[in-house]
């Protein structure tokens, strides 16, 4: 039985949502991004800086605030909760899944099942599960994405004023959201309208540019009601960093991230797992195939720019893509997608196979420790993620629709993995091991000697005030004898008399030690 596109968009969000839920319940809140992210909404919430946000008490330039309002929203409903901080990715990851729905029936009006399809795609795309379940901006660039997208080509079709204005939107949310990137994923398309869209169906020319340039005005003066403020209440690091640093800084000499031009092709296995598996799915992919309607050509316009821009710029993180999932997804939405009988229903397995095999040789120590730290692989959840994959590879191969089969292989692949780095997780990368504990003893203050503290503990531990840096050592004598009963984070072991170990713990791949300042003997601090 064909299933109507709504039900299935509905479907897809939902096993995006319990996979994004399930997900956030069995994994800790990760450093270094996650925590960091959280600790600025928290700021935000704690210090009421709507503006200009912050990081351990210093402005924060390197994102915009989109993302740490909408944080806060959600706890002006719930009250502060990492469960709801969390679940604010997630959220707009099922809006950009109906999104995707949406702008595949704007393409293709005579064939609603597509919708449906690319919905599918988009929340069992396996990069997109992953992150889209994480505290971070790519949800909310892709559903920024998705609207300019779809703006541009109601514009195309018709070039009025509310399809222009909701481009400028979708410009400003992203700008917001993420920064002028939102440009990279959308303007191409939108600004080569002669190179994709039919002559004889296309809007004139110069009435579909004043509305794009209307557009870009708007988007300016959308972002201008934070962004003035923000230079006004910013310093003048702030200023520079917002305006030219975390941009062009990224895209001609990247200060972070830095990687060789074929990153990207070389993930590209990764991005189309699972749907692209298949022999139907590298067939949608031809650019031939795509290149022969308005709407192929559109999409092959939209992503390929962003991977020829995104391979071109120095810095390069597996995330920069992710705004462009849907637009794969909605490339491979045609109806040849179906996979097949034989082998190809069983290759997106493969990955799972790997997995719980690499975790078995894990347990059996045939791979060294290092790779998990020394803590080792759960048997329980070992058996678990076997069985789990048992499961995905039984779907995959005797459920009679291939859609609904295939739609199980990431969510199960995944919560495979995740069984199999339960153990390890929670013991090593839980930042509450550390922030309950100095939650409940933080009145005396407390500083770090790690120069580059980016609040990993701030929000676990709810702290009220900033965690003082000591950068040098006279710093750190003065503060220890200035806060008695204070604590002091450190991932060195400190030699100093008026210093006594409250708490030691594993953390990111470092051993954090947590001391207690005792008033001093006169002698004087030792050296940190």
């Amino acid at each position: 039985m064909r299933l109507n596109w709504r039900w299935t968009t509905l479907f897809a969000i939902a096993i995006f949502m319990v996979s994004a839920v399930v997900m956030v319940l069995t994994r800790p809140l990760l450093p270094i991004d996650e925590t960091r992210y959280l600790t600025v909404a928290w700021e935000m919430w704690n210090d009421g800086s709507w503006s200009v946000p912050h990081l351990n008490g210093e402005v924060y330039s390197h994102k915009p605030p989109m993302l740490f309002w909408i944080i806060n929203l959600f706890w002006t409903v719930t009250g502060v909760s990492e469960f709801a901080g969390r679940m604010v990715g997630p959220a707009f990851g099922a809006l950009s899944v109906a999104l995707t729905a949406g702008l595949a029936r704007a393409l293709w009006p005579g064939d609603p099942a597509r919708a449906g399809r690319a919905a599918l795609i988009l929340a069992t795309t396996t990069l997109y599960l992953l992150y889209g379940t994480s505290t971070m901006f790519d949800t909310m660039l892709a559903a920024a994405t998705l609207a300019g997208l779809w703006a541009t080509w109601s514009l195309s079709m018709a070039p009025r004023r509310g399809a222009a204005v909701a481009l400028g939107a979708a410009l400003a949310f992203g700008v917001l959201a993420k920064g002028p990137v939102i440009l990279v994923h959308v303007m191409p398309a939108t600004l080569l309208l002669p190179l994709w869209a039919d002559r004889a169906g296309r809007a004139p020319l110069g009435r579909y540019y004043a509305m794009v340039a209307l557009a870009m005005a708007l988007a300016l003066l959308f972002v201008s009601f934070w962004l003035v403020p923000a230079l006004v209440f910013g310093d003048a690091g702030y200023r520079e960093d917002i305006l030219w640093g975390q941009t062009a800084g990224r895209m001609v000499n990247s200060f972070a991230h830095g990687r060789p031009f074929w990153f990207f092709l070389a993930l590209a296995p990764m991005f189309l797992w699972p749907w692209g598996w298949s022999r139907a799915g590298l067939g949608a992919l031809s650019p031939r195939g795509q290149w022969a309607t308005a709407q192929g050509r559109f999409l092959l316009v939209a992503a390929g720019s962003a991977f020829v821009v995104f391979s071109a710029i120095s810095g390069k993180q597996t995330h920069y893509l992710i705004p462009q999932l849907p637009v794969l997804a909605l490339i491979l939405s045609r109806p040849a997608i179906l996979p097949g009988d034989g082998a190809w229903r069983l290759a997106p397995i493969l990955p799972a196979f790997g997995l719980v095999l690499g975790g078995l040789l894990l347990a059996l120590g045939v791979l060294p420790d290092t790779v998990t730290e020394g803590v080792g692989i759960g048997t329980g959840g070992l058996f678990m993620a076997a069985a789990v994959t048992a499961l995905a590879a039984l779907l995959a191969v005797r459920i009679r629709a291939p859609m609904i089969a295939w739609a199980t292989v990431a969510p199960l692949t995944l919560l495979a993995a995740l069984l199999i780095a339960r153990h390890e997780l929670w013991l090593t990368h839980d930042p509450a091991r550390i922030g309950a504990f100095v939650a409940t003893e933080a009145g005396n203050g407390v500083a770090t000697t790690d120069r580059k503290y980016a609040g990993q503990f701030s929000f676990s531990g709810r702290l009220t005030e900033p965690v003082t840096v000591l950068r040098e050592e006279a710093d750190a004598m003065t503060w220890f004898g200035a806060h008695p009963g204070g604590l002091v984070l450190s991932k060195k072991p400190i030699d100093a008399p008026d210093l006594t170990l409250a708490l030691e713990e594993r953390f990111h791949g470092d051993e954090w030690f947590v001391y207690r300042t005792v008033p001093s003997d006169g002698t004087g601090a030792g050296t940190p």
